[in-house]
């Protein structure tokens, strides 16, 4: 019994495949600006080997999927994170394009959420625009977590771009620039967390878990331990699969 889980993501595709309830088949490639067409290509490849019976499609491009079943990434991350955390209320997912921060319940049901959709400011791609411009890969970024940070004041991106251009200009070392951009995000994304409550544990997933410095700040400033799914950039697609093999089950 095989069911697929596809996130079509603003910056990478996702997709997950299960066999009876386990992890058979993971990949992620970039989504090219359009992550439709590069989701139905991932798709149609997994499936000549795997053959699922039931497909679920999150992400934005979801609705163009009208042959499968649609569900939120919201729920989905949700499922995926349950998957290894249960007993952990509360989830930030930072992504390409958005930050959200979702409390689920004892059965991996979403309780509430709050949404970043408006503006670039504390998401992925804030931190993926400056670091592209500084050369800097995210495993690149680590030896800013030992760092003096300094200030950056501005969080939209053409602005701190042009802060960051400056800081650089005056000789600031560039770990202490990559350093102070980490320091600003945790801070946008420790309010943004407590409007939910006070997490005492936070599943961190998204593209974003990956800046172990920005890990470290935010577990700081929230006070809290922070612990990250295996393939953080996986958990919408694995809770997508998660939910289309539940309902493959109960046919």
């Amino acid at each position: 019994m095989k069911a697929a889980g596809l996130d079509l993501g603003s910056v990478n595709t996702k997709l997950v495949i299960l066999d009876n309830g386990k992890p058979v088949f993971k990949k992620a490639v970039p989504s090219r600006f359009d992550p439709v067409s590069v989701g139905r290509e991932l798709l149609e490849e997994a499936c000549r080997e795997y053959e699922p019976a039931e497909t679920v499609v999150t992400g934005y491009g979801r609705v163009s999927f009208p042959e499968n079943r649609v569900v939120t990434e919201i729920t989905c991350q949700a499922k995926g994170c349950h998957y290894f955390f249960p007993e952990v209320p509360y989830i930030l997912d930072l992504g390409g394009q958005d930050a959200k921060v979702i409390k689920k319940n004892a059965q991996g049901k979403v309780v509430s959420f709050v949404m970043n959709d408006k503006c670039a400011a504390g998401t992925g791609r804030f931190l993926d625009v400056i670091f592209k411009g500084l050369d800097l890969r995210p495993e690149d970024t680590d030896s800013a977590a030992e760092a003096e940070p300094v200030p950056i004041n501005s969080m939209c991106t053409v602005f701190a771009e042009s802060e960051v251009i400056t800081l650089l200009a005056k000789g600031t070392p560039k770990t202490s620039v990559v350093a102070g951009l980490f320091k600003s995000t945790a801070t946008r994304l420790a309010r943004f967390i407590e409007t939910q409550g006070q997490a005492d544990t936070l599943v961190f997933t998204g593209g974003g878990a990956h800046y172990r410095p920005l890990v470290r700040l935010l577990a700081e400033q929230i006070a809290a331990e922070i612990v990250i799914p295996p393939e953080p950039e996986l958990t919408a697609a694995l809770g997508a699969a998660l939910i289309a093999n539940r309902a493959q089950t109960t046919l």
